[in-house]
């Protein structure tokens, strides 16, 4: 028979795994959205938002890389992106 604790400690492993779906299901969301734009459009929206939070005083952030450095990561992934896409002319399209 089940105690209430191990079905609260399903529950919370239930409720932590519906957590990092509904993060797949944004990223899933946003990759339909914006097709080959995604990893530049969403660079872009974490460096600006990461900075408009900053600007109001936010200073613990949640992303694997901590902050400045979370800015200056998807700030060089943005703009790779955008050479990338814009400005390098591959020399061999197969």
């Amino acid at each position: 028979m089940k105690t209430a604790e191990s079905i609260d400690a399903r529950a919370e492993r239930g409720r932590e795994l519906e957590g990092y779906a509904f993060t797949f299901c944004k990223a899933a969301f946003l990759a339909l959205l914006f097709a080959k734009y995604t990893l530049l459009v969403t660079a872009l929206a974490a460096v600006g938002l990461y900075i408009a939070a900053a600007a109001h005083g936010v200073r613990e952030w949640r992303c694997f890389v901590k902050p400045p450095w979370v800015v200056v990561f998807f700030a060089v992934v943005a703009a790779l992106q955008a050479y990338f896409m814009f400005g390098h002319v591959p020399e061999l399209v197969l």
